[in-house]
């Protein structure tokens, strides 16, 4: 499974937020910086073990967060939302 964003739902940056706009539910969507760096690895070619390591990396997290569950779960919200595609259940 390598999650990637939606075509139909459109980014904005807003500060070190960003917001999604789906149009087709026309929901917003608010993430924080953590959670848009997720957002932004979505791109088909990550996998979710590749996307938290990534995040661990870049915001220099303790081997010891159980970032892989944390990344997990939020790429199960973003799926149940319908802003990604190749995402598994």
């Amino acid at each position: 499974m390598k999650p990637r964003r939606h075509p139909n739902v459109l980014t904005t940056q807003a500060g070190n937020d960003v917001v999604l706009n789906d149009p087709r539910t026309r929901m917003v969507h608010l993430l924080n910086v953590t959670a848009a760096a997720v957002w932004n690895l979505c791109d088909g070619r990550h996998t979710p073990d590749e996307i938290a390591q990534s995040i661990k990396m870049q915001f220099l997290i303790p081997a010891a967060q159980d970032v892989d569950a944390d990344v997990r779960d939020l790429l199960a919200r973003l799926n149940q939302s319908g802003l990604l595609e190749g995402v598994d259940g």
